[in-house]
């Protein structure tokens, strides 16, 4: 099996191979389903037969090549280790537009061993498009290496995204959102957040925040950030990890003015 070193940490170049054939065959399921049957997790947050069933095709896959190591995924929740091997899965990232016919949803597979990101992958379904990275060895797009953005806040696209119980938190949220919207160029809701992070690695997006993830939606997406060259922490600008609850992305220029600016609205609303 050939392995890289980057820093200390020996990186088996299969790994990268493994996921990407991982989220490839979600990606195959969800591209070719239609939506016959959805459960609702909650009033907004569906599951979809495409979402199982790609689930399955990953899930089979990785455990048979990496019967060992852990695994954690959307619908297949458990408590996330920080120890040993552990893949995180999104089956299909954006399953609210895949239910309506959006063609904006991905899939995403990522695997971190002691807390510490080796390998990150994600797949926009439909554009076909492969954003893939090892730590210490850059992000990529189908060939080409990605690079964050050069923006300033003032003149920045920023994506963000809603928790499932923005009901109850609308009032709260729409303060957040009028904050940044006055002070940047634009604001963009896709619906999808392993994208989101993805388009800020390859700067088509210059930031981007959001409350209430969970750990498969971002683990991916944060090693591509980084590995572009960009900055993901939380309100306090300690670095962020999967298990957080609060992101705030950027390409590293926007990111203190992006960060205090959420920070001031939350702390004082």
């Amino acid at each position: 099996m050939a392995s890289s070193l980057f820093g200390s940490r020996v990186i088996d170049v299969d790994d990268l191979d493994l996921a990407l054939e991982a989220a490839r065959l979600g990606a195959e399921v969800v591209r070719s389903r239609h939506v016959h049957s959805v459960v609702y997790k909650g009033a907004v947050n569906p599951v979809t037969n495409a979402d199982t069933e790609s689930q399955e095709r990953i899930l089979s896959l990785l455990t048979h090549h990496r019967p060992a190591d852990a695994i954690l995924a959307e619908e297949h929740p458990r408590v996330v280790g920080t120890e040993g091997r552990w893949w995180l899965v999104d089956p299909l990232d954006g399953t609210v537009n895949f239910v309506h016919g959006i063609p904006h949803v991905a899939v995403s597979v990522a695997l971190y061993e002691d807390g510490a990101p080796l390998v990150g992958v994600v797949i926009d379904v439909f554009r076909r498009e492969e954003f893939s990275s090892v730590i210490g060895g850059g992000a990529w797009l189908d060939g080409h290496r990605l690079a964050v953005s050069n923006a300033e806040l003032g003149s920045s696209i920023i994506g963000t995204g809603f928790p499932y119980d923005r009901q109850e938190r609308a009032h709260e949220l729409g303060a957040v959102v009028g904050t940044v919207l006055a002070r940047v160029q634009g604001l963009r809701r896709m619906g999808t957040a392993s994208l989101d992070l993805a388009w800020v690695a390859a700067g088509r997006l210059d930031g981007f925040w959001e409350i209430g993830l969970k750990p498969w939606d971002v683990a991916a997406g944060l090693i591509l950030v980084r590995e572009a060259g960009g900055v993901a922490t939380d309100l306090g600008g300690v670095p962020s990890t999967p298990l957080d609850s609060l992101f705030v992305v950027s390409n590293g220029i926007a990111h203190e003015p992006l960060r205090s600016l959420l920070t001031s609205v939350v702390t004082n609303g």
